[in-house]
């Protein structure tokens, strides 16, 4: 967890930093590049009023009123069977499932699923945690590989794929390089969510600087959301104007 800013003397500037805070815990930074009038491109969820309760049933063990379970158990959805199907299917050793949600009957079950850190990445996130710098999210994951997957009947469909780029069925969900991303993408801290009755992710890439130190890629993380009049998963970005009024919306499949 970072600590926090040390609060202003001046009140005016105490009240405005903590908005600062207050946007940036949310998921608020600009966007390099992009701009629409004297806007700014910012990445949060939809509605920032939300987002204490969003990160707390993030955390719980009880079904959140999305319908998604958290941790490796997710009982009553995922079952001993599935974790079977998925390793076989995917061809994955060692996997985690983090979040899972019964889409419906007919539509099946959605889980995040995730693949460890090598032991030598892992000792270097420790390493630099331990020497002052890059600490990973503690109530979040880290992971070398994060998958949303689709199960329906037998079939197990992946429909993200992020390692050293985000992708869905159409290419690349977005090019990291506009957010800013810079230098080799060693794994990604992340949290798990809910957002319209599907799962849904928040993402910082590790990756290393030009002098070899590991630090976050992005500050704040990466939204994917479920994009329902779509029917898949995008990035999700949001613009705030004058007035500080948010407009919310998917970003288009940057693609190969």
């Amino acid at each position: 967890m970072r600590p926090a800013d040390p609060a202003p003397e001046n009140p005016i500037e105490r009240w405005t930093g903590g908005i600062r805070n207050a946007f940036r815990e949310a998921g608020c930074r600009p966007r390099p590049g992009l701009h629409v009038g004297d806007a700014r491109v910012i990445r949060r969820p939809a509605v920032i009023l939300l987002l204490a309760t969003a990160l707390l049933t993030a955390l719980a063990p009880v079904p959140v009123a999305a319908g998604v379970r958290y941790g490796d158990a997710v009982p009553g959805v995922i079952r001993p069977s599935d974790l079977e199907r998925i390793k076989r299917v995917l061809r994955l050793d060692r996997f985690s499932v983090i979040a899972a949600v019964r889409l419906g009957a007919e539509d099946g079950r959605e889980a995040i699923i995730t693949e460890p850190l090598s032991d030598e990445t892992l000792t270097k996130v420790k390493d630099a945690c331990e020497a002052g710098g890059f600490c990973p999210d503690p109530v979040g994951f880290v992971a070398s590989h994060v998958l949303i997957v689709l199960l329906r009947d037998e079939d197990v469909e992946t429909v993200v794929m992020v390692q050293s780029e985000a992708r869905g069925p159409r290419g690349r969900l977005i090019d990291l390089r506009d957010l800013g991303v810079e230098g080799e993408i060693l794994g990604w801290n992340g949290r798990a969510d809910a957002a319209d009755g599907h799962v849904a992710l928040s993402l910082t890439p590790i990756t290393t600087t030009p002098t070899g130190k590991l630090g976050a890629g992005l500050d704040p993380p990466l939204l994917i959301r479920f994009n329902s009049k779509r029917d898949r998963f995008q990035v999700y970005d949001c613009v705030v104007g004058d007035g500080g009024v948010a407009i919310c919306e998917f970003e288009d499949e940057a693609g190969d």
